[in-house]
């Protein structure tokens, strides 16, 4: 009966599955971005072993010197640039919940803001993605888009460890992420969760190219959330707005912890 009953549960798991990504895999259509692990390599780099600096950790923090420059991120975005003439930084938010970098534009001729209260007080608060120029291609709009999700995803303090969604490039991440979900943070996953995870394909980043929308497809995960099929709406023409973000969530997970 027992026997009977796993494979009545395998069952409905894999029709369940068959019916979720029936016609192709999560991001599939439009073109494949190849580039995405390379990508995600060389941010890891980029950022590996960054820690807050204390003084960053108290009300108003201003940097010292040495901090962790974001206009490094155009040496890996190589498809992406700021507009002539400007520069991008940022400013740190500390309050009793929490802290994070606050990006910015700002005028290359000027000397970047020290704090929240200074970018705050010469009214510079822009949406910095305003500043980003794409060479059109369809890595550029998967790279704008990357930016927008990750660039301030470092020296992160308490609550703003929920900022940790990560890009799935291939099904190796798929795998990856189901074997770090054993229990040794938060919840294990479940049984079903890891079938339907194990059989999910066409993970990879896309791009469909219109002559004024772009459309850039992503399946994400959090450990708030589980794994979702994002889609980013992106106006062509410059200043490139993201226009609209729909997700649909694909394999449900919660790790159960609250900070």
């Amino acid at each position: 009966m027992k026997k009977l009953n796993f494979l009545l549960v395998l069952t409905i798991l894999l029709a369940t599955c068959r019916q979720v990504h029936e016609g192709g895999g999560p991001a599939s259509g439009g073109e494949a971005i190849t580039g995405c692990r390379a990508l995600m390599d060389s941010m890891a780099t980029l950022r590996g072993g960054l820690k807050i600096p204390q003084y960053f950790l108290a009300d108003n923090p201003a940097k010292q010197g040495g901090e962790f420059e974001v206009m490094q991120y155009f040496g890996v975005l190589d498809h992406l640039s700021m507009k002539p003439g400007y520069a991008l930084d940022y400013v740190y938010h500390y309050d009793g919940m929490g802290g994070y970098p606050l990006l910015y534009a700002y005028p290359a001729s000027q000397p970047p803001y020290a704090t929240e209260a200074d970018l705050e007080a010469a009214g510079e608060k822009t949406n910095y993605q305003d500043y980003i120029q794409t060479d059109d291609t369809p890595e550029s709009y998967f790279q704008f888009v990357l930016l927008a999700l990750k660039g301030n995803q470092f020296y992160l303090d308490w609550h703003a460890n929920y900022n940790d969604t990560q890009v799935v490039c291939d099904k190796t991440d798929v795998n990856d992420i189901i074997a770090s979900l054993d229990g040794s943070f938060g919840y294990r996953i479940s049984l079903g969760a890891r079938v339907r995870a194990t059989l999910l394909r066409g993970v990879g980043p896309s791009v469909v190219v219109g002559e004024q929308t772009i459309e850039v497809r992503l399946v994400t995960f959090t450990k708030w959330g589980g794994f979702y099929l994002t889609t980013y709406s992106i106006s062509r023409s410059s200043p490139h707005t993201i226009q609209d973000v729909q997700e649909k969530n694909l394999i449900p997970y919660e790790c159960g912890i609250m900070f």
